[in-house]
């Protein structure tokens, strides 16, 4: 073979290569809604008609969303009607007004606009860092276009609804540090959604009596993986890099988590066996006890995802997108340490005995 047919096959060999791990993934990130909220407060002359436009904005309408996942029944009339106070001095005494919790926003409003304009004016240092990040963990020519929205009001630092949307909460990620952390793990929640079809589960054949359960236990490993995955990808290591109060209760709440991360793997276990149960627990109550708060459960998902990382590579993870999730549990505990100590702690019997269940198509 002459050396240009060889140099024109290395080049071809580099060119398929470079295309097979190729990533088309385009974030857009949305500041408006925070600079509007935060604006709007800090003038005497604001209007309630300009105070509702600015609560019906997508942004806000996800704060709304949010809490009215933690039963909270705050409405647009509400936000509008609390933005309209802080502008004008007077007091916010409806509860549900108060839950918007722009009381805490005030203070810091001048910390919170160079924040945005850090985030603005930094696309490489923020945005691109977090594309990259992203791009490791998502599969070959994928083809995904995020939008991000950052707001300044309600309560959680960040949160996604299945969709290819993502929210930012500056009023409680007050940290360029801990908003570039918050905002990889909600992108990741983002391309989960990309790919949530591909998730799905099929019991459609299945004539189970339990088949219930298995519909609920289905969404608690749905949980698992989403959460558990994304706090990994979300680099928790960026947050060593902040001196906030802020990532130091989060890395506070870490390495107790890690300490206890049996307590973790047990809850899985009581999980499954409350859904399992013949008068099981409703989703929701379980749901609560064990992914807000403290979170618990985020943990063992969160050293599940890194074990599975490190011993099938960046892409063994990203693979897991187009998968029902029981295949999480499963890799999981057929990793070649899964065991050996407590980097990579066993799981409970039913929780094995869960996913193998569905597995099987819940017969």
């Amino acid at each position: 073979m002459s050396r240009r047919c060889l140099r024109f096959q290395l080049i071809w060999l580099l060119l398929a290569t470079a295309a097979q791990y190729c990533h088309a993934i385009t974030v857009k990130i949305h500041t408006e809604d925070a600079r509007a909220t935060l604006l709007a407060m800090q003038n005497p002359n604001l209007s309630h008609g300009e105070a509702l436009t600015i609560a019906e904005m997508h942004g806000n309408q996800a704060v709304l969303r949010k809490l009215h996942e933690f039963k909270i029944t705050s409405t647009t009339e509400d936000f509008a009607n609390a933005l309209y106070a802080m502008a004008h001095g007077q007091p916010v005494t409806k509860p549900n007004e108060k839950n918007i919790l722009l009381e805490i926003e005030k203070p810091k409003i001048p910390q919170l606009l160079a924040l945005l304009q850090q985030i603005e004016t930094n696309p490489k240092g923020f945005q691109q860092t977090i594309e990259r990040r992203i791009a490791v963990f998502t599969p070959p020519n994928a083809d995904i276009h995020l939008e991000g929205y950052v707001v300044a009001a309600g309560d959680g630092g960040g949160y996604a609804f299945g969709s290819t949307d993502f929210f930012l909460n500056i009023g409680i990620v007050d940290d360029l540090a801990v908003a570039q952390e918050t905002t990889t793990h909600e992108l990741y929640h983002a391309v989960q959604g990309a790919f949530a079809s591909d998730r799905e589960l099929n019991l459609s054949n299945s004539q189970s009596l339990k088949k219930e359960a298995c519909v609920e236990t289905g969404h608690l490993f749905n949980n698992l993986y989403e959460e558990g995955s994304a706090m990994y990808v979300g680099d928790l290591s960026l947050l060593q890099q902040s001196h906030s109060p802020v990532a130091a209760r989060m890395l506070a709440d870490i390495d107790d988590g890690l300490k206890h991360i049996d307590d973790s793997a047990t809850l899985l276990e009581m999980s499954v066996i409350a859904l399992n149960a013949d008068q099981p627990v409703s989703y929701d109550d379980m749901y609560s006890v064990d992914f807000l708060g403290h979170g618990v459960v985020y943990m063992i998902g969160d050293v599940m995802a890194k074990a599975i990382a490190e011993e099938d590579g960046p892409q063994g993870l990203a693979a897991l997108l187009k998968q029902p999730t029981y295949n999480f549990v499963l890799r999981y505990t057929q990793l070649h340490n899964y065991g050996a100590d407590k980097d990579y702690p066993r799981l409970g019997p039913n929780t094995i005995a869960a996913a193998k269940r569905l597995a099987g198509g819940c017969h």
